[in-house]
């Protein structure tokens, strides 16, 4: 069977969930926020004072070579004080039992989407299984995800404007993008759909220039 390509990419759902005990989903919780905090303090060392490099507690070579290390933001401070905003990780169940974390996502993680459309998809069929069970609803996260971005704003009284930023339609991630804009109430925007004046950020629209507030991108720094 031939890999679809383009924007035929069907997405499949597994019906019956993967079962984790409460003791080790707060285990695998607690552990994911320590690496999420972890990886923030050393994205604000590297950008800032530098204290892991001048102490050798990482070797400058693989910071100062790697092509993504931004020089451009050597020195910044992000809204909020916050360099990692989002976070996310590939898990694996080692050969003895244990969590191994095998990848870690921080530039522009999915998976968030794709999981509140599984989640559509099943309740109906397990609602009743659900609500015995107390299943934390999803809708408080993408509710914390809203109040963060909105936090982040410049805004001079008026209601923030926030825009997902795509690679397009061919990306393989698109559909949770398209999603996600649509669950979230922000607009979907691609790079030629934004312009800058006097540092500010603006999408154009039929009615003129329309200010954006804080930018929720989708793809690499790279990119950008």
């Amino acid at each position: 069977m031939p890999i679809p390509k383009g924007a035929d990419r069907p997405w499949e759902v597994d019906l019956l969930p993967l079962i984790i005990s409460t003791e080790e989903w707060r285990f695998l919780a607690k552990a994911v926020q320590q690496r999420a905090r972890l990886l923030n303090a050393v994205l604000a060392d590297l950008y800032g004072e530098g204290r892991l490099l001048a102490e050798g507690l990482l070797p400058p070579a693989i910071i100062h070579g790697h092509h993504n290390y931004l020089w451009q933001c050597r020195g910044l401070e992000p809204a909020g004080g916050a360099f990692l905003n989002l976070y996310g990780c590939d898990l694996a169940r080692s050969p003895d039992g244990r969590w191994w974390v095998i990848a870690d996502r921080t530039q522009g993680p999915s998976g968030a989407g794709y999981a509140v459309q599984n989640r559509l998809i099943v309740t109906p069929m397990y609602g009743r299984l659900f609500r015995s069970l107390g299943v934390q609803r999803l809708a408080g996260f993408f509710r914390t995800l809203q109040q963060r971005l909105a936090a982040l704003a410049p805004t001079d009284g008026e209601p923030p404007v926030i825009a997902l930023l795509t690679p397009g339609p061919y990306n393989e991630t698109y559909f949770e993008q398209v999603f996600l804009a649509r669950y979230l109430g922000f607009a979907l925007v691609e790079g030629s759909d934004l312009t800058v004046r006097d540092n500010r950020l603006y999408l154009k629209t039929l009615e003129g220039l329309k200010r954006v507030h804080v930018l929720f991108r989708r793809l690499d720094d790279e990119y950008c």
